[in-house]
């Protein structure tokens, strides 16, 4: 296209970007200038060219960048092994001219030999979705277009815990265990990590590790403990997300959408060796104790298919995506041949 430009993202594009963002898809997905540029540039593993944008006559029309994992950190070597298409926005005016397959092709170029053969739609690391939007009308039809191959369906469930009373069982639960929840503070830094990689969580690791040395508050984070040990060893975690959370959380990138009165959950596990007990549901109520003592009535529980684990505390899914896959070669070679 005569006049079209494809330039590697800068930070200074970030306005201009958001602002295409909200002529394409602003409303169901009110995107913020901190979360794009906490994705990007705030990414560790990212490098300029994983993020493209698209210019005509100086205008934003089209954006798109890919998730790729460089750190050299062992407890995460096999998360270099996979990339994750993270978004393409097309400016609607701009639509079915072949941008948005350019914009792929060019992505998917710019791995080095070995790299993943397969791409992933959403997901990984540094993500604004865990898959492809199903309430996104072209979203659908343009992925497999470009020849992904859907799978299965994960969601953003939402509730409501403006009414959610003291949980007698759960406490009972926990004390009956042995166990204790309680609030991390700096010092289990060390501790919590060690009990996250050794229960093979290891993207949580990657994500907690992040969010702790980069000054997230550890009060976000309830940790199971056994009561009587030294050291209080940790058997779970659930981490709560506020408005003041930083970095920002999955469960708080779409706030627009809801009330001042807006905070999250995710992610909450207990260690494999505690579970059939209960105690995740105890653990889970806690938390949400947490987030209503707080006054966050409204709360999202971002990327998860446990709808039976949820669902008797109000969670309903809010969002929908599906998971998809596709030959990182295929994508390479798409300069222009899908019209988006």
């Amino acid at each position: 296209m005569d006049g079209l430009e494809l330039r590697p993202y800068e930070p200074a594009a970030a306005p201009h970007v958001l602002a295409l963002w909200w002529r394409a898809l602003g409303e169901p997905y009110p995107l913020r200038e901190a979360v794009l540029r906490q994705c990007l540039e705030g990414n560790p593993s990212y490098q300029p060219g994983d993020a493209i944008v698209a210019w005509k006559g100086g205008r934003a029309i089209g954006f798109a960048f890919i998730g790729l994992h460089r750190l050299s950190d062992p407890e995460t070597a096999a998360q270099r092994a996979r990339a994750w298409l993270q978004a393409v926005v097309v400016d609607p005016a701009w639509r079915r001219r072949g941008i948005g397959s350019d914009l792929v092709a060019r992505l998917a170029r710019i791995q080095p030999d070995g790299g993943p053969p397969t791409i992933e739609a959403g997901g990984g690391f540094s993500y604004l979705w865990p898959g492809i939007p199903t309430d996104l009308s072209d979203a659908l039809p343009f992925a497999t277009a470009l020849g992904f191959r859907l799978a299965d369906e994960t969601y953003d469930l939402r509730g409501d815990v403006s009414g959610l009373t003291e949980d007698e069982t759960a406490a009972r639960l926990v004390a009956q265990a042995g166990l204790t929840v309680d609030a991390a503070t700096a010092a289990d830094r060390d501790g919590l990590l060690t009990f996250l990689i050794g229960e093979s969580w290891a993207e949580w690791w990657q994500d907690m590790r992040r969010f702790l040395d980069d000054g997230g508050d550890p009060a976000d984070v309830l940790l199971l403990r056994e009561s009587g040990t030294d050291g209080r060893a940790i058997r779970g975690l659930a981490r709560i997300h506020t408005p003041a959370s930083r970095p920002v959380g999955p469960p708080l990138f779409w706030t627009a959408r809801r009330p001042p009165a807006a905070g999250g959950l995710g992610p909450i596990g207990v260690a494999a060796a505690l579970r059939g007990r209960g105690l995740g549901r105890a653990l889970l109520a806690v938390a949400l104790g947490r987030l209503r003592d707080l006054g966050l009535y409204d709360v999202v529980i971002d990327w998860t298919v446990l709808l039976r684990f949820y669902g008797p505390f109000g969670f309903r899914p809010w969002m929908t995506f599906r998971a998809a896959t596709a030959p990182t070669d295929l994508l390479a070679g798409l300069r222009g041949k899908v019209p988006q």
